[in-house]
């Protein structure tokens, strides 16, 4: 089913497909003279049906270069959740705030491939609710992501990604298992400091009970910008 949702059946296992897009804008600010650098963040991603809205996330993460090609991270994300099916009659949005730490390392194989990882914990603060409204309190729980990508430069403004990210969690009353992630695209330069991407992503996710997944196939699109802090001041000459 192109753009709707549809459920199957696989080996006893419950699997609800969904078809989305995700529109992604990424500033990264560099610090002159700084192994520090700023990235913040928002995407909204929607469904094909009705162009119903599925999730609202912004991320905000300060960077420290450790070496040229690895780097730590301390980050920020605020997250609002509407319903997991655009045809929902209730349309609540429960909010999470969700603090994270990540490491990055990269590794130049040849001229035209590098290949990188990511390592990121989120600790995860999702308001409490009843699926109608919203109640007191946070759930809580911790979760480990592990990203791995290459990078191939087909040529100089042009290059191809494919990516596989892996998602577990830890805490009470929640699976082990959260989701995974595929992700191929092609990304091209405009300029030194401005590129875009589209791509295509594969979403698997466990949902709250243990024998039901969502099977997600998204088409993302982004939109890159790097900043030099602080700017340049224009010769009125």
């Amino acid at each position: 089913m192109l753009f709707g949702s549809a459920r199957v059946s696989f080996s006893q296992k419950n699997v609800t497909n969904q078809n989305l897009f995700w529109l992604r804008f990424s500033n990264q600010t560099n610090f002159k003279n700084s192994k520090f650098f700023l990235i913040n963040e928002v995407e909204d991603r929607r469904f094909y049906i009705s162009n119903t809205q599925h999730h609202t996330i912004q991320h905000n993460h300060l960077h420290y270069k450790i070496k040229p090609n690895v780097d730590v991270a301390l980050g920020q994300t605020f997250s609002w959740q509407n319903p997991q099916f655009p045809d929902a009659n209730i349309k609540l949005t429960v909010p999470e705030v969700r603090p994270f730490q990540e490491i990055n390392a990269s590794e130049k194989i040849n001229p035209k491939l590098i290949f990188s990882t990511r390592f990121r914990i989120d600790e995860r603060f999702i308001r409490n609710n009843n699926g109608t409204e919203l109640s007191d309190g946070y759930k809580f729980n911790m979760r480990y992501r592990l990203r791995i990508q290459y990078q191939y430069l087909i040529w100089k403004n042009g290059s191809l990604k494919i990516s596989d990210e892996l998602m577990i969690n830890s805490g009470k009353n929640t699976n082990f298992f959260d989701q995974n992630r595929i992700f191929i695209s092609y990304e091209h330069k405009f300029t030194k400091n401005t590129s875009s991407e589209i791509g295509y992503l594969r979403w698997y996710q466990q949902r709250s009970q243990f024998d039901t997944y969502f099977q997600r196939d998204i088409v993302r699109f982004s939109l890159f910008q790097k900043l030099n802090f602080p700017l340049k001041a224009k010769s009125t000459l």
